[in-house]
Parts: structure tokens; sequence; C-alpha cells
């Protein structure tokens, strides 16, 4: 057993008695309140904003943190018939220490960023569509050539068909830079530019206790060459890929609270060239089937467990194929008003361009909480741990991230902010650990 998992399993032992005791003493007491017909989280009045999000997890890094302050400090928007648009202006001065992400020879440097973002919500009786565009630029006061701009466009609706049966899209158009943490990043001059587009179109039908939901996601992914600090370059177009993803869900209500839930999904993962720069064929397709139990009881806790099976075919006969055990779990628990606790785990094949690994599994579990300290005040910690296994090398990264934030809305119109932050990478293979500290605060205007 390694000194992490010795270190590591008995911290989660612990931690895991003390959250299924609170769970239980939470769940006894709202079965009690329900009986006697109260359910404090579903009253009108008394409840914070945080504990009604039922995508909790999707916004782990805090960008939309000032959107779970209470209505009361939300700003009205501007009318435009049946939308709201609503602008907004972010900027945020951060520290890192290390920008590079490196093991030795350390950087530090304070960035700045800014953040324009507009969003325009639909209020139709019926049916939804929301238009997002955002853009942030970071600029570094030492290390300038680190200076990019991420930015992306993204459509969404739905379309009610009937009560019972709904119709989704999705479309986000993206520019982003990659991360020099990233175990595939290249170390060039500058970091590697990634852009593209996500497509997805899905429905979901509930007959009785039984739903049926699928969608199908198209992805475009493109990557930049870079130069390197000689003037070399470093050719990144192997990696250029399109990836697409079939999945459909079934579940069945057994009694209230409780279903039982089968999910399959299939991809397909093309790259443009049919060979990489070391020569090998990156292709491959791919499927996972689980099931498992969805939980929603009286919105004290709701989510899913589901465990199974996956597998990555890959092309090149070289390559190792990644299968075994999948994994994927979302619980949103509110053990109060004031806080919510969203726990995750999941296991998945990503797509790397390590030399001779055909894919890299990840195996990850976070924590994040948040409270409503104040109507305008919202206090968030997040704790991510993760494992990359790079399939067919000996390569193994631990990868802990763990987050403390803030934000304080002063009136609707403008808010204030702050961060700290800890990134540590362990690796048997030498030179790809690194830590990282962040501290940051930023502030924000909106209509």
């Amino acid at each position: 057993m390694s000194r992490v998992s010795k270190i590591l399993r008995p911290a989660l032992a612990v931690v895991t008695v003390m959250l299924l005791a609170t769970w239980s003493q939470s769940v006894l007491a709202q079965r009690a309140d329900t009986r006697q017909g109260a359910d404090p989280r579903r009253a009108a009045t008394g409840a914070a904003k945080v504990t009604t999000d039922t995508n909790a997890d999707d916004d782990s890094q805090g960008r939309g943190d000032e959107k779970q302050i209470s209505d009361s400090y939300q700003p009205k928007g501007m009318e435009i018939g049946s939308f709201l648009l609503l602008p907004q202006l972010e900027t945020e001065v951060l520290y890192n220490s290390n920008v590079f992400a490196r093991a030795t020879d350390k950087k530090a440097d304070i960035i700045t960023r800014i953040a324009p973002e507009m969003q325009l919500r639909s209020r139709f009786t019926n049916h939804a569509l929301n238009l997002t565009a955002r853009a942030e630029q970071y600029l570094f006061r030492t290390y300038t050539n680190d200076n990019h701009l991420d930015a992306a466009a993204t459509v969404d609706g739905r379309y009610d068909f009937s009560r019972t049966w709904e119709g989704t899209g999705f479309l986000d158009v993206f520019q982003r830079y990659e991360d020099r943490g990233s175990p595939d990043d290249v170390g060039g001059k500058h970091p590697t530019r990634t852009y593209g587009a996500t497509g997805r179109a899905g429905t979901k039908v509930q007959s009785g206790r039984f739903t049926f939901a699928s969608d199908f996601t198209a992805n475009r992914r493109l990557f930049d060459n870079v130069e390197t600090s000689t003037g070399s370059i470093i050719r990144n177009s192997d990696r250029n890929r399109w990836e697409a993803i079939l999945s459909g869900r079934g579940s069945y209500e057994m009694f209230p609270g409780y279903a039982a839930v089968v999910e399959v999904q299939g991809n397909r993962r093309q790259y443009d060239d049919e060979f990489d720069r070391a020569g090998y064929q990156r292709s491959s397709n791919g499927w996972r089937a689980e099931t498992g139990v969805g939980v929603d009881i009286s919105q004290l806790i709701r989510g899913d467990f589901l465990v199974g099976y996956l597998k990555q075919n890959y092309e090149d006969s070289r390559f190792s194929d990644p299968a075994g055990f999948s994994l994927k779990s979302v619980f949103n628990w509110t053990p109060t008003r004031m806080t919510v606790v969203v726990l995750s785990l999941e296991r998945s094949v990503l797509e790397t361009t390590t030399v001779r690994a055909s894919g890299m599994v990840r195996t990850g579990g976070g924590i994040i909480a948040r409270h409503e300290l104040q109507r305008n005040v919202v206090l968030t910690g997040t704790l991510n741990i993760s494992q990359d296994a790079f399939e067919g090398i000996d390569q193994t990264n631990w990868t802990y991230d763990t987050r403390a934030r803030a934000v304080w809305a002063l009136m609707p119109e403008a808010y204030v902010g702050g961060e700290v932050g800890y990134r540590k990478r362990t690796s048997n293979v030498a030179g790809s650990e690194f830590s990282q500290a962040v501290f940051a605060l930023r502030f924000g205007l909106r209509i």
C-alpha cells in the first residue's frame, strides 16, 4: 500500500462515518417533519437559494458564486420583450505561486482577470431559451507570454411537448487556453490555444413511474501549434478530433423517493490525422453501462449512485485498451435550510497525448459545500482528489485541489469576493509533480 493510500484511507473512512451519521440523523428528522406536514426545504421563506440549485456541482471553479446569493440581492436586469438581459463585469487580481506548474524553478506572478458577461434569459410560460456570452482576459504582470483570452458563447433551450415530455438543446462555441498544470501541456513559450464547439440534443419523457431520457453530443476540438523558447514549433494539430457520444437512461420509481436506474453510453473519438507525431493511431470507440439507484427524499438528498463497466477500444494494436469497472455518482445533500453539500465520484477514460499511453483512466471524488452565512454572504469550500492512471505505461498521478471562497453582495448591483486555494500533484514519474497556491480578490458590477 502506498504512503498516499495509508494516509487517505483512514481519513476517508472517518469522514464517511461522520457524513453517514449526520445524514441518518437528518433523514430521521426530515421524515418526522414530513409526517407532521412540514418540509423546511419546500417552504416559501427561510430557505437559502443555494439549497434549491439542482446543478450545484456544475460550477466548481466558482465563476457563478454571485448567482448563489439570495434573490433579494440579485439584479433586476433589463427587460427586452419576453427576455431579461443581465450584463455583468467582473475583475479579479490573483497571486499564483507557481504559474508554470513546475516541480522545480517555480515562478510566481500576479495576474489580472477581466471578465465581461451577458446573459439573456427567457421568461416564457412554457419552454425556455437562454443565451450567454462571456470573455475572460488574463494579464500577467511579469510573464506576459502567458497573457490569453478565454471566451465562449452558449445557447441552451427547452421545448415542452407536454407536461411529461420535453426536448432540450445546447450549443457552446469556445476558445480556451490549456492549463499549464495539464498532463498534456507541451511547455511552449505560450500556453496552447484550444477552440471548437459542443452541441447536444436530448429528450426526456415520463410515463407513470417510468422516466426515459436520451441525448446525443458532438464535440469538435482543435489545438494550435506553439513555439518553444528556442524558436522551434511544437505541432499540436495531431490532437484535432471529433467526439460523438450517444447515451440513454431509464429509471423506475420503486417507491417514493427511490428509483432503479440504468444508463448506457457509446462514444466515437475520431482524430483528423491517422497517426500522431509519435506514429500512433489514437482514434477509438468506447462504451459504458451502469446501473444503480436514484434518490430524491423531499429535497433533503437527491442524486444517483451508479456502477458498471466501461471499455475503450483503440485502433492501434500496440495500445492497451482501458477496461474495468465504471462509477458515476453525484449527490446534493441539504442538511440545513442554509447549506448544500455535493458529493461526487466518477471513473472514466480521458484522452492524452503522452507517448505510448492509449488513454488516461481518471478516478476522482469531490466535495462542494455552500453555506448562506447571511442573505448577502455565501461561503463555498471544495475538495477534489483524483488519480490518473496512464494506460500502457507505468505512470500514475494523484492530484489534490482544495479551495475556500466567499462572495459578499454589497447591493444587487455590486459584489466582492475572495478565494484561497492549493493544488498539488504527485507522480511516480520524476518532474511530473508540482504544487501551487492561489490567492484572489474579485469585484463585480451588474445590472
